[in-house]
């Protein structure tokens, strides 16, 4: 059964899931807007003038009966909505889109708007965690030279561990010394919060795609570590009419 917010489920005329693996098998991906994602931090106002398929990590639109989606395994899906319903967007973070600044980017499309930060709700559905996301010791570098290096540097602490954070028994074991782990839903709700998006208004989903029982979702990184067939789930949201 798909994951599912109750902030975005309480917003009028708003319809949203988070698919696992097996129900994107399933899912009719034809009526979704067809973007090409690529790590970075652009959203895509639709409808728009590309003839091709457009490289973008976001899509944001007014018009009603337009499901959005991205495809994640091991990122983060945001699903995004205004209070009143009249906007939606969808956005693919990995660390790199979230580095350098997808989130607020898409925040800033609903300004465009008129739409007020406080005014727009967000849903993290599921996505690696840091029972298991280890990272190197040299990404804390990386992070520090991106456009949101500061905001890293800044809240350390809490987004950097020395121990994996509340592993469960499909956590992998370290595999790398001096490594940590990283809590990139926190680092996007930094994000949000920094971009004006009251804490209050974001959903964080609590489910890891790596040691979720039964690899009911896809994850790259669990692939790396025991290969097996690609999977992944899409993540999507549409204003009714």
């Amino acid at each position: 059964m798909a994951y599912t917010s109750p902030l975005l489920a309480a917003l009028p005329g708003i319809r949203h899931g988070f698919l696992n693996a097996a129900e994107t098998a399933a899912f009719d991906r034809e009526p979704l807007v067809d973007i090409k994602q690529v790590h970075g931090c652009d959203v895509l106002t639709f409808p728009h003038a590309q003839a091709e398929r457009p490289q973008a990590d976001g899509v944001f639109t007014e018009i009603a009966g337009q499901p959005l989606g991205v495809y994640t395994a091991d990122c983060l899906p945001l699903l995004m909505a205004s209070r009143d319903g009249r906007f939606i967007s969808c956005v693919h973070a990995g660390w790199r889109g979230a580095a350098l600044g997808i989130a607020e980017r898409a925040v800033a499309r609903f300004a465009e708007q008129g739409v007020a930060a406080a005014d727009v709700v967000v849903a993290i559905g599921p996505h690696i965690r840091a029972c298991c996301y280890e990272v190197s010791a040299a990404f804390y570098a990386q992070l520090l030279a991106t456009p949101s290096g500061a905001l890293a540097a800044a809240n350390r602490q809490s987004l950097f561990f020395s121990r994996p954070q509340r592993p469960t028994a499909g956590s992998p074991a370290a595999r790398e010394a001096n490594s940590q782990w990283f809590d990139l839903a926190a680092f996007a709700v930094l994000a949000l919060e920094k971009a004006g998006v009251p804490r209050e208004n974001i959903d964080v989903l609590a489910r890891c795609t790596y040691c979720t029982p039964d690899e009911a979702l896809g994850s790259f990184r669990r692939r790396t570590h025991s290969p097996t067939e690609k999977t992944q789930q899409i993540s999507w949201i549409v204003k009714q009419g």
